[in-house]
Parts: C-alpha cells; structure tokens; sequence
C-alpha cells in the first residue's frame, strides 16, 4: 500500500462494539494507526495522536487505530486508561490477520494518511512529521458569519 493508491475498503467491528466500514468515512481525512499495548514506539506515539485529534478533529480527521495484541481485552482496557477516544478496532491474528495483510503491515507502528478522495498519502509518518501532513489535508474550519440583519 503506497501513496497514491485507493485505499482498500473494509469492514470490522468496532471494541466498542459498533459496526465500522472504511468507505463510510469517504470526504474525511483519516489516519489509520496499527499498533499494539506490547510495542514500545507505538504506545510513544499516543501523544502525538492524541495532539492530532485534539487538533485537527473538527477539521475532518477522524483517526482509527487497528490493535494488533493477541486479546481484544487488552486493547480495550488500554485505549480506555489512555483516553485513546477514536475508533478502536482490533484484529485477531497480528501480522498474519486479514486486516494487516490487506495494508502489508509487517512491523508497527504503521501508518496510513488517507485523503478525503480516499487515497493513500503518506504512510508511516509519526511525530511532527505526521502533524504536518495532517494538517495540510485538514479541511479548514469555516468562519462563522456574524450575525445581523
């Protein structure tokens, strides 16, 4: 999967429970985030997820991190004690899971920056790196206009 290309479509059940499709977030920006509780360099790069959201989220970001731990439970009470409060999906298999092949993840954390157009623009960014991607798709926030007659 590379820059430039569609991201695949796909669907999966959310920890929370709510049924989640890619495709449904087409017109947005979107930050697919595989990681696991386990990886060091994933759970350093909470902050700058967290910066992201808090940033860019009413500008179109919608951020959806994909667990790769070997138990849904664990991703669950993770993203929970973290304030992790974007789309948490989980799937079963790691690196051999449908899901991680589709995107050829063979180490994480493995980004995927797609656009509102639903293509891949960058993958693999973390930090400010990231931050500054993201914020050259964020859609800017319409100015309110005043009130009058």
């Amino acid at each position: 999967m590379y820059p430039g290309q569609v991201a695949p479509d796909f669907s999966a059940t959310a920890l929370d429970g709510k049924e989640f499709k890619l495709s449904g977030l087409r017109g947005k920006t979107v930050l697919l985030d595989f990681w696991a509780t386990w990886c060091g360099p994933c759970v350093g790069e909470l902050p700058t997820l967290k910066q992201a959201q808090e940033k860019f989220a009413d500008r179109g970001l919608v951020i959806v991190s994909i667990s790769l731990d070997n138990q849904a439970e664990t991703a669950r009470k993770f993203a929970s004690q973290q304030g992790m409060n974007w789309t948490q999906l989980w799937t079963a298999g790691v690196y051999e899971s449908e899901l991680a092949k589709l995107y050829g993840v063979g180490a994480i954390p493995a980004t995927f920056l797609i656009g509102p157009d639903g293509k891949v623009v960058a993958r693999d960014l973390r930090g400010k790196k990231l931050l500054r991607q993201i914020e050259k798709l964020a859609q800017p926030v319409a100015a309110e206009k005043p009130a009058g007659p």
